[in-house]
């Protein structure tokens, strides 16, 4: 009996932890768009900071939706892209500019 017992609380336990960490990921891409958002601003690019500000709201309203579609790997991994590309960019043009 205690065998079925756990192996029930796995499932469930395991069931449950991928949709977790999937809205976790998605908080902290959310973070880090608003982040870069307010960075883009400092340095001149306020479309920029304007559409990443769009973009974070965008994946904040529809977390729970992406953290259980079957496409989510396929969306987070364009969010992390996404990420490390202005990452890449706004923070080359803020070193940039303390330089100057």
């Amino acid at each position: 009996m205690k065998g079925n017992q756990s192996k029930i609380h796995l499932y469930h336990r395991t069931s449950q932890e991928p949709v977790t960490q999937r809205l976790l990921v998605i908080s902290r891409y959310v973070e880090n768009l608003r982040r870069l958002s307010r960075l883009a601003d400092r340095t001149g690019r306020g479309e920029l900071g304007t559409a990443l500000v769009e973009v974070a709201g965008c994946l904040e309203r529809m977390s729970y939706d992406i953290a259980v579609s079957e496409y989510s790997t396929i969306i987070l991994r364009r969010a992390a892209k996404l990420v490390g590309t202005v990452e890449g960019l706004v923070e080359r043009e803020a070193k940039l500019a303390v330089l100057h």
